[in-house]
């Protein structure tokens, strides 16, 4: 009896992002959201930063007070990059200000905070930061020290 041979099928290699997305579908663990290549996707940058925030459970409520974060953030410390001699020490004192009220904005959890704290610190160096930092440094001026002990370490921490 003749019998017909069926046609060989083709391996094809799974991507690193498949076999994840298959290694949780096969699992008794909770249901996750299956990842999606957005780059691949050609997706646009804030719909980037949504699903990477909603991965890390961070929501839109928390990417607002980021937002908001470093909106104030860059208002300040765009001021102090035109501001005279005379008008940097309230400035310091808006900045420590600022910074040290994270906490009260809505940011709970050392890791909300902490994040919080990133995005003060990238605000202050999307502005010069470390040359405005430096020239605080050199100041005498109690707030300008105090705004340099709470983000230099951050800036050379992360």
């Amino acid at each position: 009896a003749m019998v017909a041979s069926m046609p060989k099928k083709k391996k094809v290699k799974k991507t690193k992002l498949e076999k994840e997305n298959a290694a949780d579908v096969g699992s008794s663990a909770p249901a996750k959201p299956l990842r999606q290549s957005v780059h691949s996707q050609g997706a646009s940058e804030d719909t980037s930063r949504q699903l990477s925030a909603a991965s890390l459970g961070r929501g839109p409520q928390v990417l607002e007070s980021e937002a908001a974060l470093k909106r104030d953030a860059l208002h300040i410390f765009r001021k102090l990059q035109v501001a005279a001699p005379e008008e940097k020490g309230g400035l310091y004192a808006e900045a420590v200000k600022l910074f040290d009220s994270i906490e009260s904005r809505g940011f709970h959890g050392m890791g909300s905070i902490t994040s919080a704290r990133i995005v003060y610190c990238n605000a202050v160096m999307e502005c010069d930061g470390l040359d405005n930092l430096r020239n605080a440094n050199d100041s005498q001026d109690g707030n300008a020290q105090a705004l340099v002990e709470r983000i230099v370490p951050i800036i050379f921490s992360t």
